[in-house]
């Protein structure tokens, strides 16, 4: 298994895995079946980072968490259902993050400018710069995987739109999806500039503090950009 799956697992997951209530056969079956899910997800997550869409496999998989194959696809029976569940997984890992910024603050400008920061020093990583390569890739010649691409986008605005609901409450609802929308295009366009494996352009040191910046102000802001 990869040494660093169960660090990553989410909190929330975490936390139902370590809880000592409910302790019946029953309930320590379905922790230990949603924590094995949970390790094939991540560990799929990182091999497509990694190495990409050709060298995974599920018989790779398997090996990497340990497990028989046939244990494998009783929770994943085919390669597309299994990817498509982590990319489901990888859209709840966002969602529970921002839980999780929230949840340290009511200062809602505080936690979109966190949650930006987050976002900006995730792209950074290996496992979500080569993800999301690995994505774009695949999207481009898979109709499936481009409609769960869809998916997953429309789940991150819809996200950024509540923090931005949350700062500026004024701003109208066409506004506030065309800001959200710009949010993450600007940060998923410095994954081009900024992203793993990618040399930093001369003289943008500290440009992440103009990005967060900007975004803020797109946030708060109510006046036309034109």
């Amino acid at each position: 298994m990869f040494p660093h799956i169960q660090r990553n697992l989410p909190l929330m997951a975490k936390q139902q895995f370590d809880s000592s209530q409910n302790i019946s056969p029953r309930n320590l079956k379905r922790k230990s079946s949603l924590k094995r899910s949970m390790e094939i997800l991540e560990a799929t997550k990182l091999l497509l980072s990694e190495q990409g869409y050709d060298k995974l496999s599920l018989r790779k998989i398997a090996a990497i968490t340990g497990i028989h194959l046939k244990t494998l696809q009783h929770y994943f029976p085919t390669k597309e259902i299994l990817i498509k569940a982590t990319l489901e997984y990888v859209q709840s890992l966002y969602e529970k993050k921002i839980q999780e910024i929230s949840s340290h603050s009511t200062d809602a400008e505080k936690n979109f400018k966190n949650y930006i920061n987050y976002l900006v020093e995730d792209i950074k990583t290996i496992e979500t710069a080569g993800f999301f390569y690995q994505l774009w890739a695949m999207a481009h010649v898979d109709k499936n995987t481009n409609n769960i691409m869809e998916q997953i986008y429309q789940a991150h605005t819809d996200s950024i739109e509540n923090l931005i609901k949350a700062i500026n409450p004024d701003m109208g609802n066409h506004m506030r999806k065309q800001r959200a929308v710009m949010i993450a295009a600007l940060i998923e366009g410095m994954m081009l500039f900024l992203g793993y494996g990618k040399k930093r352009p001369k003289n943008t040191a500290h440009i992440e503090n103009e990005i967060i910046a900007l975004c803020t102000n797109l946030a708060v802001t109510n006046d036309s950009l034109q």
